[in-house]
């Protein structure tokens, strides 16, 4: 575990939240887009939650859901800016409109810090 990951841990207990997982997961609540690996077709997404090594998904309530591919590109958009990460996923579950995703690459301490900075901006 980094020093970033044990430094946000400590923070989750202090407040209570559930830390059984193997990483904290940080609620994004942000606006996305999946791109399928042929670029033939992508859709916009709203993340919920992630981690270093993945991310819950929606479609939003009732929406049409696509026959995803097992893997795909995420683009994780910055407020009111350009995409500020992208990666490769693999899906993990599809549950209604709800799609879990494991990052091929894990997102870096630096980004994953850059991620929660910009949530604690809003707040």
């Amino acid at each position: 575990m980094n020093r970033f990951t044990a430094k946000l841990q400590e923070g989750l207990k202090r407040v209570g939240m559930d830390i059984r997982r193997s990483e904290p997961r940080i609620q994004a609540y942000r606006p996305g887009r999946i791109v399928w690996p042929d670029l033939t077709a992508s859709r916009d997404i709203s993340i919920l939650d992630m981690s270093q090594s993945g991310a819950k998904l929606t479609f939003g309530e009732g929406a049409m859901l696509p026959d995803l591919p097992r893997e795909f590109y995420l683009l994780v958009h910055g407020r009111g800016g350009p995409v500020s990460i992208r990666r490769v996923c693999e899906k993990r579950w599809q549950r209604d409109e709800l799609v879990g995703v494991r990052f091929v690459q894990r997102l870096s301490d630096e980004d994953l810090e850059r991620l929660v900075a910009a949530e604690t901006e809003l707040h």
